[in-house]
């Protein structure tokens, strides 16, 4: 679920960042939603240049890749641009080739050096940028040859260069979209078997699976090796690389769009990064690459067009633009793995390098333009530019110091000045509260607060906030307020859910509204949820969703309570009795399979059927709700049967919280999300649907009268 902030409290400490006045500041991280964008554009097909505004309505999501933006266009110039498919007042995506957290941005660069000894190319190489657009475009047109239509790839219409934050960027169609549905199934042992298009079980999801394999063969043929591994199924976080069309519900295979052709991570033949990359790394291997990120067989794509002859006829200047930008985006970087022993054999590629590498380095900001220069002229200046780049943390650092005069006189001026120097922490004050407002490790009025406080906020700053906290526990620690709100909401919540009807149906419609939001559920299951809210079975469950939202803290609290217990009675010297506390702690809170939460919760399950004489409404509650961690799920799966929609949605908003506390792999829509489904809703249903079956095959026949007097 998206974090809520206030853009307004954004924009005023923005607004303080500009009155600091310093002579040097690195440049913003993201846009917020009501920016106005004035960029001068180039149309991918025609190649039409001209200028457009933009308005940002929504930060849409980010990766290592970039960051994306559903816009308005407000309007362009000159009217030769409306035929590379812009239209006033349309929305469109606009993808900027920089991730908005530095930290994501330093581990993409790094990774990408290893592999080619330079910038990362999207972000500050022109060529490069336009290359990925015109790919795209191809590839679209290759879809249709292949799959009868291109609307099964996103449109790219134009290629800009952002310089609020310093990076290349496209201008693609908006495509409204879900990743997909969790669907129940009870089948799930047979779902290999069940993989034909005419299955009734999991039907999104292995329509999915195939359109990405499909897609993946198409971009083989197509001679785009690399780019593939946007769509391999089994990197298990390319699955929100492609949307649902929410306009194309007319089957599980309609309106399946491939969205991604930017890769945000190189992979090296050292560094595999997903169970699929140690395939791929192989392949590579056998095409003699020992790096892969992008790089495509242009014999190999010219030999698919003339194939397909009449579909790309009228594509042959985006086929000769793209011939022309891959050699120069090729011939930019040092790539050692491909150039060898060319480096010092080839003046003209040595050339080409060298220009590569200063235009990355101005487009990064370490240089300006008559350092840029002086760098083209000296052999020795680029030479020892180069290699200052290798010292670790002081590498970029001496760099701007180099070739950044205005940075020289920021630092030696907040080294003479006491003023300057209290405008720059002002600045860094404000940065660093902008990143924890987005975050939610900090409310509003947190940030007037610590703005009231710098020296609080420096103290704090230290502690806890350079260490890894989760942002509400982050949040908590620094705000005393917030957590006696949270504290009292946790105790609050579920007495109130369980006693008052009112509050119950509140929650479910949130619930159902969120739900729609993200795909999970459509408008006529939303009615039928509503219409059986009064149902006295439907009303029993909802308060045993009650009885398990009390038993949240239980387990934590027996922790504590535990491990205090253990500090005391255990050990000769602090450091045994703490060594004691932490692994009863740790027995208790992770290691057993049920915990004292979960044994609450079940035996709550088991009380409902022994006082109601009820085995049928509630045996597999019973049985599931013991179990930690998807005991949560037990009465959504014993809701299955009788309230479907509403079961799915509930286990459905579950599992996208579960899955998301893991880093990169728990993304909204990835693999990782539909295996904890399938784990903790499909296969007990398939559990309990096969015992069923077996019961219904054991159970002896019914005498027929033919057989009881055929004698």
């Amino acid at each position: 679920m998206a974090i809520r902030y206030n853009p307004e409290t954004i924009n005023a400490l923005l607004g303080l960042i500009d009155q600091a006045d310093l002579r040097y500041y690195r440049p913003r991280c993201r846009h917020e939603p009501g920016d106005v964008l004035d960029l001068q554009v180039e149309g991918v097909f025609p190649a039409v240049a001209g200028r457009v505004q933009l308005r940002i309505e929504a930060f849409a999501g980010s990766g290592f890749a970039g960051q994306v933006y559903r816009t308005t266009l407000l309007g362009f110039s000159p009217a030769a641009l409306a035929a590379t498919g812009l239209r006033t007042g349309a929305t469109y995506a606009i993808k900027i080739h920089t991730p908005p957290s530095r930290r994501s941005q330093r581990f993409r660069n790094a990774i990408y050096w290893l592999g080619y000894q330079g910038a990362f190319p999207a972000q500050v190489n022109e060529n490069a940028a336009r290359a990925g657009a015109l790919w795209q475009k191809l590839i679209r047109r290759g879809a249709r040859s292949r799959f009868g239509e291109e609307s099964c790839v996103v449109d790219v219409h134009a290629t800009f260069f952002d310089p609020a934050l310093a990076s290349f960027g496209e201008i693609n169609e908006w495509v409204p979209g879900r990743v997909w549905r969790l669907e129940i199934d009870r089948e799930l042992f047979r779902r290999r078997r069940n993989s034909s298009k005419k299955s009734r079980s999991s039907r999104e999801y292995l329509a999915k699976k195939r359109f990405m394999a499909n897609f993946v063969a198409l971009l083989h043929d197509m001679g785009a090796h690399e780019l593939a591994r946007q769509y391999e199924w089994w990197t298990a976080k390319s699955q929100p690389n492609v949307l649902k069309r929410l306009d194309s519900d007319t089957g599980p295979a309609a309106g399946l769009t491939a969205l991604d052709f930017r890769p945000g991570l190189a992979l090296l033949f050292f560094l595999p990064l997903s169970p699929i990359d140690f395939k791929l790394i192989l392949r590579g291997l056998k095409r003699g690459a020992l790096v892969q990120f992008d790089r495509p067989e242009l014999d190999q794509l010219r030999d698919f067009c003339l194939q397909n002859q009449e579909e790309f006829a009228e594509l042959a200047p985006v086929l000769d633009e793209l011939a022309e930008v891959e050699a120069l985006y090729r011939n930019s970087l040092p790539d050692i793995t491909r150039h060898r022993l060319r480096l010092l054999t080839d003046g003209s590629l040595r050339r080409d390098v060298k220009n590569g590498l200063i235009a990355g380095w101005k487009g990064l900001g370490l240089i300006d333009a008559a350092h840029a220069q002086s760098l083209q002229t000296s052999p020795l200046a680029f030479c020892l530019f180069y290699l200052s780049g290798a010292l670790p943390v002081l590498g970029k650092k001496l760099r701007r110091l180099w070739g950044r005069p205005d940075y020289g006189e920021h630092l030696w001026t907040a080294l003479g000045s006491t003023g300057y120097l209290r405008r720059v922490l002002r600045a860094r004050q404000a940065e660093c509260l902008i990143n924890w407002h987005r975050k939610g490790r900090v409310g509003e009025a947190g940030v007037d607060f610590f703005l009231r406080h710098p020296l609080l906020f420096a103290a704090l700053r230290i502690f806890p906030g350079l260490l890894p906290l989760p942002a509400k526990m982050h949040r908590a620690l620094i705000d005393w307020r917030y957590a006696m709100e949270k504290v009292k909401a946790a105790v609050v919540f579920p007495i109130r859910f369980y006693r008052n009807a009112e509050f119950r149906l509140e929650w479910l419609n949130n619930e159902i509204d969120e739900g729609m939001r993200q795909g999970m559920i459509q408008a006529e299951e939303k009615e039928r949820i509503l219409s059986q809210i009064s149902d006295p079975l439907m009303q029993k469950y909802m308060k045993c969703f009650a009885v398990h939202f009390c038993t949240f803290p239980i387990t934590r609290v027996a922790m504590l309570a535990v491990g205090v217990y253990a500090y005391f009675n255990f050990g000769n010297t602090w450091q045994e009795s703490m060594a004691y506390a932490l692994a009863a702690a740790l027995v208790i809170g992770v290691i057993l399979p049920i915990s004292p939460g979960s044994l609450i919760r079940g035996l709550y399950v088991v009380y409902l059927m022994i006082r109601e004489r009820n085995f049928r409404n509630y045996w597999l509650a019973a049985a599931v709700s013991f179990w930690r961690f998807i005991g949560y799920l037990g009465v959504p799966l014993q809701m299955v049967k009788e309230f479907p929609p509403l079961a799915r949605l509930i286990a459905s908003r579950w599992v996208t919280k579960v899955a998301g506390i893991v880093p990169v792999f728990g993304e909204s829509g990835a693999l990782l999300e539909h295996m904890v489904f399938d784990l903790c809703v499909n296969f007990p249903l398939s559990i309990k649907n096969r015992f069923k079956k077996q019961e219904t095959e054991t159970k002896p026949k019914p005498a027929t009268d033919v057989g009881l007097y055929k004698n």
